[in-house]
């Protein structure tokens, strides 16, 4: 059981943790005993019968939208298909010594099973903290239904497991909380108790070709029944549910483990890799959407209905209900890290099933969603797909989980996309001669602001960085001046020879 300076501290953990947010999944709810009982569940899309079960318990004054978040099982469950659940312990805590919780495991499983026609031979227990610790508890009572448990930063005693039980543990050696070496000891006991090999395995770093990985592995086998008992520790990591590419992903490790055990002894076909979606990155993920649409999100808002999905190799998005604005039906990927002052260029290719605009945005993936860009970017879609591509500058401060928007809202139809590209650019410098052509993008900044004080002479473009002569601008407006050189109705990008100065001038009349 925990003491009172043990739940001192787990609670000061959860009361300083970094704000986080929700992940899709279905929060749904049981009656366990005569009490209801939540839970989050993740079912990857059209997911096949007799696909395994994962069941991840929270830390003690945690949930599971926090674990949802900290674990990160969902591109891993779309790939190796399988559920995943997240499930709430009463007052977010766990009875590990009673059948409270015992119950609503056993309630979870056939609910699962009732909707998703789980495996019921390929249920795999796991936990943070006292989630890790109910995780031993489970396999202590349960383990005629639990094929394997992989217990994170939480200990347990064991006493008569029904089975020999498959055990991962995760744990960093200096976790304050549920102290490093005394559940090794803890997990030795296991060792002993399924009469492993005394001799173990050890892979220091692992993996082995991270040279800088702070974890290693090591592992015990020739115990009963087949099984293996793993212990990964991670050099100088506190009481934290790890997800450190420099060193292992916690969540890929559990499932590359558990996935070999079931309770009939069959084998289990060997998923694809598992895609793991880096955090901070400065590229796009999956932008070719060449087998699935992970890393990216469809959102809709209001009265917005549409459905998405990858075909052929191209994300499709069919619209049926519009919203009032055209960010109610919404394609994003964030955790993109934007640098402040560096410049970036998009580009995408996009149709549509009947002439319409897309309005493209780079913002903040966090209330208020303040934009990065000058001006939102609208492109005209035509049946046919085209390349489409602007260039802009960060001039905020940098952000580590930014967002690209595809904002879709303002018509029904079809609409595809395909070959999304994030990459860094140096600064745009106007090399053209007059009269030629210039850069072959639309520019957008915040920096450059027109400033027409005297008489300047400026380069002008089009919207789709084609450079049509120069205007000199003294005694008007730069849009009379626009009119007096010639120029029709339409948006223009002035630019003075030097770069310094550049504004989007707009001809009405």
């Amino acid at each position: 059981m925990f003491g009172s300076a043990l739940i001192k501290k787990a609670t000061l953990y959860a009361a300083t943790a970094v704000m986080f947010f929700s992940l899709p999944a279905i929060a749904d709810n049981l009656n366990v005993n005569g009490k209801n009982r939540t839970m989050n569940v993740y079912a990857p899309k059209n997911i096949e019968k007799n696909r395994p079960l994962i069941i991840q318990m929270h830390g003690m004054n945690q949930d599971a939208p926090y674990q949802q978040n900290a674990a990160k099982w969902e591109p891993i469950a779309d790939t190796a298909r399988f559920v995943v659940v997240f499930p709430n312990g009463e007052n977010k805590a766990w009875d590990i010594s009673g059948d409270k919780d015992l119950n609503f495991i056993k309630a979870i499983i056939n609910e699962m099973y009732n909707k998703y026609g789980i495996d019921k031979n390929r249920v795999y227990v796991s936990g943070f903290s006292m989630g890790g610790m109910m995780s031993y508890h489970v396999a202590n009572k349960m383990g005629d239904q639990i094929a394997a448990i992989a217990p994170v930063s939480g200990g347990g005693s064991p006493s008569s497991p029904k089975r020999a039980m498959p055990i991962m543990h995760t744990h960093g050696t200096t976790d304050d909380v549920v102290n490093y070496n005394s559940t090794v000891n803890t997990l030795k006991s296991w060792v002993n108790n399924q009469k492993c090999s005394s001799s173990s395995q050890k892979i220091k770093p692992y993996p082995a070709n991270k040279s800088g990985s702070a974890a290693s592995l090591e592992i015990w086998s020739g115990c009963t029944d087949g099984v293996e008992v793993r212990l990964m520790t991670i050099d100088g990591k506190g009481h934290w549910y790890s997800m450190d590419e420099a060193s292992v992903n916690t969540s890929v490790e559990i499932w590359n483990f558990v996935k070999n055990y079931s309770l009939d002894g069959s084998s289990i076909t060997p998923p694809a890799p598992a895609i793991v979606v880096p955090t901070n990155r400065d590229s796009i993920f999956n932008g070719g959407f060449d087998s699935s649409a992970v890393a990216w999100d469809l959102q809709l808002h209001g009265d917005a209905s549409a459905t998405g999905d990858v075909k052929n190799g191209k994300y499709q998005l069919d619209i049926s209900a519009i919203g009032t604005q055209n960010y109610q039906v919404q394609l994003i990927q964030h955790d993109l890290h934007l640098e402040k002052g560096q410049w970036y260029e998009i580009s995408f290719d996009a149709s549509a099933g009947a002439s319409r605009t897309l309005e493209v945005n780079v913002e903040q993936h966090t209330d208020p969603w303040a934009s990065y860009l000058t001006e939102v970017q609208n492109f005209e879609l035509g049946t046919t797909p085209k390349t489409f591509t602007f260039q802009f500058q960060m001039t905020a401060a940098t952000d580590t989980n930014s967002r690209l928007s595809f904002n879709a809202g303002a018509a029904t139809g079809t609409l595809t996309l395909d070959n999304v590209v994030l990459k860094k650019i140096d600064a745009p410098v106007e090399t053209g001669p007059q009269g030629g052509e210039g850069d072959s993008t639309t520019i957008i900044s915040r920096d450059l602001r027109f400033n027409a004080e005297n008489s300047t002479t400026y380069a002008v473009f089009d919207l789709r960085g084609h450079r049509l002569g120069t205007v000199r601008v003294n005694d008007a407006t730069e849009a009379e001046a626009l009119l007096r050189a010639g120029y029709a109705k339409g948006v223009y990008m002035l630019r003075s020879l030097d770069g310094k100065k550049a504004n989007f001038v707009q001809i009405s009349r």
